[in-house]
């Protein structure tokens, strides 16, 4: 991550040690193993920014300061054949997402096509790996998320106002499936934060200062804590990424019924929403005949004519698969040194012994 120095972890010593984190800030024990498992699946994929590193600077941070509450659990509070809208009842915000996308993939098998909400509910962190989850049960899976932390600018503006808002989609293939999770805009809240720990630069073109100045340096750009108005913002991406990023806010913020850029951070009692979309392939046609259409697409794109010095052209999904498979053969996964000790000492802090 960032460049810089890492370490081994086992597996096992990895997931034990999130799991009494979570335990120690109030889950309860399934509970924790499930957020475990989620933040352990990013660090398994080297999605690091997602993993242990999420979990020590951002998820435990909600329980420690009373914004979340440990024990709540989502529930149902609307549905239909083909649509269904879950409160979270602002618990960790996994929970809520592995229901919604199981209740998704359901629907969707029964009515070929669902749209489930989430309300009121927190992080969901690895957005992918919700849509993933439906594309594994045969669904087409896209997840849209509006983000709490308004750091990105719009276009012709200066102000951080909007979320960096992320968005999945996965296709089920006959073999890895398909993903493409990203967010639209330019560089992560989360860079910013570990640039300006680790005494680091941001790269060229991806933020502006509070004058709207290109800037590489991180305490001039909303990192999403101590948030303000008055500083620099990460770029959108230009227009079609301004344009995403407010569509993801439409999508998982106004359509469920959820706050919105700022008013997550100047406005009390705001809520954060979800949305989930499941299609299931056999509306058109066999999910066989889906498949090998797709894998025959796939396969054209992976046998074109690569560029100098690329031994392989992958589709989206594919790098993850591959780095996931070698860490569970491995057995252990690389963590940044330094937020390795920082879980440490935040272990420490509260009566977790390290492993």
């Amino acid at each position: 991550m960032l460049g810089h120095e890492t370490r081994a972890v086992r597996i096992d010593v990895l997931r034990t040690y999130m799991q009494r984190l979570l335990e120690a800030v109030g889950l309860e024990r399934e509970a924790a193993a499930t957020v475990a498992d989620v933040h352990l699946e990013s660090d398994l994929r080297g999605v690091g920014v997602q993993g242990f590193n999420h979990l020590i600077n951002s998820h435990l941070q909600y329980y420690r300061k009373g914004e979340a509450d440990p024990v709540a659990r989502p529930v149902i509070v609307r549905e239909k054949a083909c649509f269904a809208l879950i409160d979270g009842n602002s618990g960790p915000g996994p929970l809520a997402a592995l229901l919604a996308a199981d209740v998704a993939a359901t629907k969707a098998k029964d009515a070929g096509c669902a749209v489930v909400g989430v309300r009121n509910s927190h992080d969901l962190f690895h957005a992918g790996l919700y849509a993933e989850r439906m594309a594994n049960r045969d669904a087409i899976g896209m997840v849209f998320s509006d983000d709490v932390v308004p750091v990105v600018h719009p276009v012709g503006g200066v102000e951080p106002i909007i979320g960096s808002n992320p968005m999945a989609f996965s296709v089920p293939t006959g073999s890895t499936p398909f993903l493409a999770d990203f967010t639209p805009c330019a560089t992560l809240p989360t860079y910013v934060r570990y640039s300006r720990r680790y005494q680091g630069r941001l790269s060229d073109g991806v933020a502006h200062d509070r004058d709207g100045r290109s800037t590489r340096d991180p305490d001039l750009v909303c990192d999403g804590l101590n948030y303000t108005r008055d500083i620099g913002a990460i770029d959108p991406g230009g227009h079609k990424g301004y344009g995403l990023l407010l569509l993801i806010d439409f999508l998982s913020g106004a359509l469920v019924g959820c706050d919105m850029g700022a008013d997550h951070v100047e406005k009390d009692a705001a809520r954060k929403g979800h949305l989930f979309i499941a299609i299931d392939p056999e509306i058109f046609g066999s999910i066989e005949d889906f498949k090998r259409s797709v894998g025959g697409r796939i396969e054209a794109v992976k046998t074109s004519r690569k560029a100098p010095g690329v031994t392989e052209i992958r589709y989206p999904g594919e790098g993850s698969a591959a780095r996931r498979k070698r860490a569970l053969e491995d057995g252990e996964v690389r963590i940044d040194r330094h937020c390795w000790e920082d879980g440490l000492g935040i272990g420490r802090q509260l009566g977790v012994a390290p492993p």
